[in-house]
């Protein structure tokens, strides 16, 4: 994929739900490596970078020797794995290490057996000590995944190509159809922000071939495919905007009326999180397809409002203060704001840097060092000025929801961080008709990925076991089943 990432950023719906998943409020992954000689340098070294509400573990894999050292690094939380490291020295005391993609460096001196020293990216310092570790790989740490579907499987799977857009890209996906002629109902699954592939792959999950093997299992026709740019699809996920991705939502739910084992009165889409708001647009279009719609932590609120949100809940979810939960937000809120109000993508730059010289002026700087403090924020901010994120920050997903005139089946975790359930259920109750044709339900225990959590923070999505809370996809297939 991956969106360039910084430490220190503002938050990001978008990358959070990708792969290389960002630490929400901004602190985008991005780390160091380190070293040994004594016992070599050669192998593992742990540590945990202290974020202040939140450690950040990391692992970092050396190999070589004198004069000719190389290594990767993993963020084991993040689910980012053999990131590689651009320049490795070491004299047999003191450590340097760069990371040229995510602009950062680590310099420690070796001390009783561990590095000591300091993390720096784009302005930002934080110590560092990290500890050798035995038995350890790069990418070697296995995880616990007791959903993931094993075969024999009961039903037919078929890999499935379609075309989209005006540029006639070729997207590739999977069909996995129930045993029987049918027809049968059918659902396009359609994932988050972020590059992703057709399993929702995330943190050794992945939540949408756990969901096509229940739907299918119990008679319902499931559609997942590789965005555009990922997987086996062509084109370019770079730049692209929530409404492109709708096209490549409906072009394959157009592809399921040529099977004749689909009812072509009984097709619908589930979405998580973006893929919630693509399901909005593609409803609100009020074309033959979609028949009905599922959304998963759906976006309701206006965007801005729920990114300001979801960087207090995520850094209140670590135990932080609640005065860094404020002033992350009223910062977070300066960023969003000057970025949607801008004229167009290419105006949003002068007019972050606007925002970012006068917060660095309220910090008591000025001259050159105001600039350069700028120059590097600017840099950590890139992704905010992504075309993607332009559209997305403007946008108003309750304008899109009072055009729907479709059945709808909407889910909240109560524990979610990225998408508050009170907030924005509310809010879809206060848009939607009250009558039997919708259902909106709040899972109590349930975070963003809609597993079984203790505090919802972005953090436990790898550690925890469960991939997608059985009872959730239950009320999903008894809900499609009941439209009949």
């Amino acid at each position: 994929m991956y969106r360039k990432t910084s430490l220190f950023l503002a938050i990001s719906w978008r990358n959070l739900s990708r792969k290389n998943i960002c630490l929400l409020f901004g602190l985008f992954f991005a780390l160091s490596p380190l070293a040994y000689s004594q016992a070599p340098l050669v192998g593992s070294w742990k540590g945990d970078l202290d974020l202040g509400f939140q450690k950040l573990p990391l692992l970092f894999h050396f190999e070589g020797n004198a004069g000719n050292w190389k290594g990767k690094m993993d963020s084991p939380s993040q689910g980012a794995e053999g990131i590689p490291l651009t320049k490795v020295l070491f004299d047999g005391m003191m450590l340097l290490v760069e990371i040229e993609p995510l602009q950062a460096t680590f310099e420690g001196v070796l001390q009783e057996g561990e590095f000591r020293g300091q993390f720096n990216q784009n302005g930002f310092k934080l110590p560092l000590t990290l500890l050798k570790q035995t038995g350890v790989a790069s990418g070697s740490g296995t995880v616990n995944r007791p959903q993931e579907p094993k075969g024999p499987f009961p039903y037919e799977t078929m890999e499935v190509t379609f075309v989209s857009g005006t540029e006639k890209i070729a997207l590739k996906g999977t069909i996995t159809k129930p045993a029987g002629e049918g027809p049968f109902p059918a659902v396009v699954l359609v994932t988050g922000s972020g590059p992703q592939n057709r399993n929702g792959e995330l943190l050794g999950h992945k939540p949408f071939w756990v969901i096509a093997d229940f739907l299918t299992r119990q008679g319902i026709v499931v559609f997942r495919y590789d965005e555009r740019g990922v997987g086996q699809s062509e084109g370019s996920f770079d730049g692209t905007t929530s409404w492109q991705f709708a096209e490549d939502a409906r072009a394959a739910m157009e592809r399921l009326p040529y099977f004749e084992f689909v009812d072509p009165n009984q097709i619908g889409l589930i979405g998580h999180s973006e893929g919630g708001l693509i399901a909005w647009i593609l409803g609100a279009e009020q074309k033959q397809l979609p028949n009905f719609v599922l959304a998963l932590a759906p976006p309701v609120v206006p965007i801005a409002e729920l990114m300001e949100r979801q960087t207090e809940d995520a850094i209140r979810a670590t135990g932080a203060p609640e005065t860094l939960a404020k002033s992350q937000g009223a910062f977070n809120r300066s960023l969003y704001q000057a970025i949607a109000e801008a004229d167009n993508p290419a105006s949003a730059k002068n007019s972050l840097t606007q925002v970012l010289e006068i917060h660095g002026t309220q910090q008591g700087l000025s001259g050159s060092q105001l600039e350069k403090q700028v120059t590097d924020q600017l840099s950590s901010f890139e992704q905010l000025l992504d075309p993607w994120f332009y559209h997305f920050i403007r946008t108003d997903p309750g304008t899109l929801i009072r055009q729907l005139t479709l059945p709808v089946w909407a889910a909240f975790g109560e524990k979610d961080v990225q998408v508050n359930a009170a907030e924005n259920g509310d809010a879809l109750r206060k848009i939607l008709p009250d009558n039997a044709r919708h259902v909106i339900k709040s899972y109590p225990a349930l975070n963003h990925l809609f597993q079984t959590a203790k505090t919802g923070a972005v953090s436990e999505y790898g550690e925890i076991e469960e991939t997608f809370n059985v009872q959730v996809i239950q009320d999903m297939v008894d809900w499609i089943k009941q439209l009949h």
